[in-house]
């Protein structure tokens, strides 16, 4: 990895994130930065929470880095502060508006002089600007009231519900309040805006580009058969994921005489509510449900399926894509804001609306009939994939932290 940005001494970062650091996160934009921002010379404190009994979650190097397991209450983070005023850095960077830990990590950022950077992703999984999180564009709250003072929390009466005042401040005043603000799309940089009042820069997210993971298939005795062919679905049990019309699609499919197997793949513990839909819709023979892989595993499944289904309602940015151009297999998604950005219709992907799995089975028989659109898409992917490097993602943030310390 080479950098354009001459950097003068080491300089500290703090990366404060509600994700991280384990395997299932390894592909998560914040730790690849932390990763590369080491190899540029950086020296790098990466914070996150303290989950209770896992055996993970305890402080040391992880993969190279750093790692602060931080406990918090009520939205103070007592470990945090103190272990960033002692670190002294130079940058604070934090990632999500809904982490209790961005108020701690801001206090601690300003005292010891740090520049603070707030980035948001997925900004419709906000409560205080979506009614309905797992279908957010079409549950706008009508007069979004973010809480970006102090007084706000007084100034407005309380909720029925306990901290509500207190969470809607702590979730959004240390990002109004940052010195740059960080948009993954420009649908989300549009939102920001919006919302925030404030402009936001702009830094997409990246896919890995090592090519030499080791795959592993999943086990027969802990995820079932694997059948021979199938389409592949990753992604968590939340409506806007658009799980149900995956499944919907892979039912009209099996109606009209095309059966395709479906490996369905969550990170949820249970998937009880789509193994219900799939019986609902005759299709629990041609669906096989996995929890919890490994990425080793989940490597093996990219690089075995005929395609990947994206058939999402909203993304903050949409991995999953990135990942199935990796494994070079074609991409089945949606038309959504967020994807248009870098998916073409015919060219590195096949599109169809949101929530219609007719559309979406359509896409999947005319991807399985015809082998040279299916080369193509696999082709134009690769290249689409290839603007979206972990290079290019740090050169941005280290562009931006250049701008930022040079103005002080």
């Amino acid at each position: 990895m080479t950098c354009m940005v001459a950097h003068q001494g080491k300089k500290k970062i703090a990366i404060v994130t509600p994700y991280g650091a384990e395997p299932r996160f390894d592909n998560y934009a914040e730790f690849v930065l932390a990763q590369g921002l080491i190899k540029n010379g950086y020296e790098v404190h990466f914070h996150t929470y303290a989950i209770k009994d896992n055996p993970l979650h305890i402080n040391g190097v992880y993969k190279g880095v750093s790692v602060i397991r931080c406990r918090q209450r009520f939205g103070f983070s007592p470990s945090l502060l103190f272990s960033i005023i002692g670190f002294k850095p130079d940058i604070v960077l934090f990632f999500h508006p809904r982490n209790f830990l961005n108020l701690s990590a801001y206090i601690a950022g300003r005292f010891v002089g740090a520049k603070i950077i707030g980035e948001i992703v997925g900004i419709l999984h906000d409560p205080f600007i979506v009614s309905d999180r797992d279908n957010p564009l079409e549950h706008m709250i009508p007069n979004v009231q973010l809480f970006l003072r102090w007084s706000d929390v007084f100034r407005v009466p309380f909720s029925r519900r306990p901290f509500w005042n207190w969470k809607n401040f702590i979730f959004h005043a240390p990002t109004a309040h940052a010195d740059a603000i960080i948009g993954v799309s420009k649908e989300e940089q549009r939102l920001i805006e919006n919302f925030y009042k404030r402009r936001a820069e702009m830094i997409y997210w990246c896919i890995r580009t090592d090519a030499s993971v080791r795959q592993d298939k999943p086990s027969a005795e802990k995820c079932g058969p694997v059948p021979e062919r199938f389409a592949l679905f990753i992604g968590q049990l939340k409506r806007r994921k658009g799980w149900d019309t995956a499944l919907e699609a892979i039912a009209y499919l099996k109606k009209n005489g095309a059966p395709l197997s479906l490996v369905f793949v969550c990170s949820s513990p249970t998937v009880d509510e789509a193994r219900e839909l799939a019986k609902k819709l005759g299709i629990e023979d041609v669906v096989h449900f996995m929890t919890r892989i490994s990425n080793e595993e989940k490597e093996w499944l990219y690089r075995n399926a005929q395609m990947l289904l994206v058939p999402s309602r909203y993304e903050g940015f949409g991995l999953t894509t990135f990942e199935a151009f990796m494994a070079e297999i074609p991409v089945c998604a949606t038309s959504i804001p967020v994807l248009l950005e870098f998916l073409h219709d015919g060219q590195n992907a096949l599109l169809s609306p949101a929530g219609d799995g007719e559309a979406l089975a359509r896409n999947i028989v005319k991807l399985q009939n015809d082998p040279a659109l299916r080369e193509k898409l696999i082709s134009n992917g690769k290249k689409t994939a290839a603007e979206f490097s972990e290079a290019i993602m740090i050169e941005r943030y280290l562009s931006l932290f250049d701008r930022l310390l040079k103005n002080n």
